[in-house]
């Protein structure tokens, strides 16, 4: 550990950073280690690479939570009138919603997976392709008859 510079000391202090911020750069500031030292323990270390996967989890598994939070409970917002503060609304974000829903449904609501349009759009492709076969297969008999007659 010491020729590295990583302490176990240096290793708790950026496996808490990262799981408090899910930030490689600054985890490794925290820890007073370059972000290239940590990239390279990490590949070199498979306890450490183990226990950065986990804490990176735990820091994504928060942003989550937090981000659907605020897509169901909303957020307050300060409401001004005149220059001045007279109240608060609750905001929605309905794009945290889709964002989330199409990470963790991405066949229903991404917009990547296959949509009805491409499934038959396939369908069609797959129909065609075995129409030319079968097309060629009659062609390549005929040449083949051919062939034999004119022997």
């Amino acid at each position: 550990m010491a020729k590295t510079g990583w302490t176990s000391r240096r290793r708790r202090l950026f496996l808490d950073a990262l799981r408090a911020s899910a930030n490689v750069s600054a985890a490794a500031r925290r820890a007073g280690m370059s972000r290239s030292a940590a990239y390279a323990l990490r590949q070199s270390d498979a306890s450490f690479r183990a226990q950065w996967d986990d804490a990176l989890e735990e820091a994504l598994d928060a942003l989550e939570e937090e981000l659907r939070r605020r897509a169901l409970e909303g957020v307050e917002k300060p409401v001004f009138y005149g220059g001045k503060p007279c109240g608060t609304i609750r905001s929605y974000s309905d794009q945290l919603g889709m964002f989330l829903l199409k990470c963790r449904r991405p066949a229903v609501f991404s917009t990547h997976g296959a949509s009805a349009t491409e499934s038959s759009l396939t369908e069609e492709v797959a129909g065609a392709r075995a129409e030319l076969g079968a097309r060629l297969a009659r062609l390549a008999d005929s040449c083949s008859a051919e062939a034999d007659g004119e022997s």
